[in-house]
């Protein structure tokens, strides 16, 4: 019976497969094929954003892969302990995390923690590192690990950490990624690299112990620093007194971590008391009507205010309470209180009492609120003199002629009553 080339292919495949893993196991440096090598997309930008803890985040610089080119390039050597466990070496081209940062013209003092934000073929996520972790904290390269690993318990001897040569935190612009045994080979020229997880995070070891290799996040296309530092906010008045009708503006003055998250940030003005007063986007504040309000500006979370009391207007000498202007430009509102035109001298309320000079001859009276003065323009003389209305006695003479009316009237009345009670009396025919 003839067994076909392509049977005898598949019954061959698991010896093939074992004796692939065979060669994998022998001494030296074996090329591994990263998994995910080719499960995200490599990016030709870098976006540094900056912002406080939750967002909003605003972009400071957008790298290109040139512009990083021209920077301070590192050429280092890193190690790993991944989940096999195994060691890796990883022979890296990147440039500083704190270049970068630095090149953004961020503050690397305020910065608390870094997102990596990464892009694979399933969906956009980040991952997370404190600023102190990455960057503060010194990180090795253990160059004594391969021969010094505990492949059973995953760890490395106390050995393993006798070569370790400190090394940065980098953004890898390429890189060849290896895993290794006992007796390997680290010598790299560099020549070898390739640029499929670009950008990659990668950073040293700081025990011989601790899997890393999981969290050297890939396809990096946007890193996040959050600064720390309290932000603030002033306005340039406590406390504004404006007339009904008017509009004033507000300034507010913010400072945060970062320059740009105070000029980008929103300020968000807020009234207490709309229809008192109002309040737009920009800090226009516009009175409405007579009584206060709090007018509130936030910038993230922190806020600060300013009251505001607003009286009648008097834009064209008028006030509330009245639609009528009297003459000389005063106006009395329906409370009882005084807008003097804006060319009078002093201020008068009518709660006070105040004299004014009459006619000679005249009583003085006192003006107040029970007794308002009187206009006196444009009156017929009559009324001039007296200062007020002109009450004339009804003539003698009107009085006889209404009393003899009435009596005709009711005489005529009588005389009428007595022919009928004749004609009632008479006997019928």
């Amino acid at each position: 019976m003839k067994i076909s080339m392509r049977n005898r292919l598949l019954r061959s495949l698991p010896g093939l497969l074992l004796a692939a893993a065979m060669l994998m196991s022998l001494p030296g440096t074996a090329r591994a094929l990263d998994d995910d090598e080719f499960g995200g997309y490599a990016s030709d930008t870098l976006s540094i954003q900056v912002g406080y803890s939750g967002g909003p985040y605003y972009e400071k610089r957008l790298f290109t892969l040139s512009e990083l080119e021209q920077m301070d390039v590192v050429y280092a050597d890193y190690t790993f302990i991944d989940n096999m466990p195994s060691v890796v070496i990883d022979h890296v081209k990147g440039v500083r995390l704190s270049d970068i940062i630095d090149g953004a013209d961020i503050d690397l003092g305020s910065v608390k923690t870094f997102h990596f934000w990464i892009r694979d073929k399933k969906e956009s996520s980040y991952t997370s590192f404190s600023k102190a972790s990455l960057i503060d904290l010194p990180r090795y390269c253990y160059y004594s690990l391969p021969d010094n690993f505990d492949y059973e318990e995953g760890v490395g001897n106390e050995y393993a950490t006798s070569d370790a040569q400190p090394v940065d935190t980098v953004m890898a612009l390429a890189d060849d990624w290896n895993r290794c045994i006992a007796g390997a080979t680290f010598g790299s020229d560099y020549l070898n690299l390739n640029s499929n997880t670009r950008f990659r995070l990668i950073f040293g070891q700081r025990d011989a112990e601790t899997h890393t290799a999981v969290n050297s996040a890939k396809w990096v296309y946007a890193i996040v620093a959050e600064v720390t530092g309290e932000p603030a906010i002033t306005l340039d008045r406590s406390a504004v007194r404006v007339s009904s009708g008017a509009v004033v503006e507000l300034n507010a003055t913010v400072t945060a971590a970062d320059p740009l998250i105070a000029e980008e940030e929103p300020v968000i003005w807020s009234s207490d008391n709309q229809r008192v007063a109002a309040v737009d986007e920009h800090g226009a504040v516009t009175a409405r009507a007579q009584g206060t309000a709090v007018i509130t500006a936030e910038f993230h979370g922190v806020s600060a205010a300013t009251a505001v009391t607003v009286t009648a207007g008097n834009p064209q000498n008028t006030a509330s309470g009245s639609d009528k202007t009297g003459t000389g430009g005063v106006t009395a509102s329906g409370k009882g209180s005084l807008a003097e035109p804006d060319d009078a001298s002093g201020s008068a309320d009518a709660s006070e009492e105040r004299t004014e000079d009459l006619p000679d001859g005249g009583p003085d009276k006192s003006v107040d609120e029970e007794n308002p003065p009187v206009q006196t323009d444009g009156l017929p003389e009559a009324l001039k003199e007296t200062g007020g209305p002109v009450r004339e006695e009804p003539s003698p003479l009107l009085s006889v002629i209404g009393m003899a009316v009435i009596g005709l009237f009711a005489g005529g009345a009588l005389v009428t009553w007595l022919l009928l009670r004749i004609r009632a009396g008479r006997p019928k025919e």
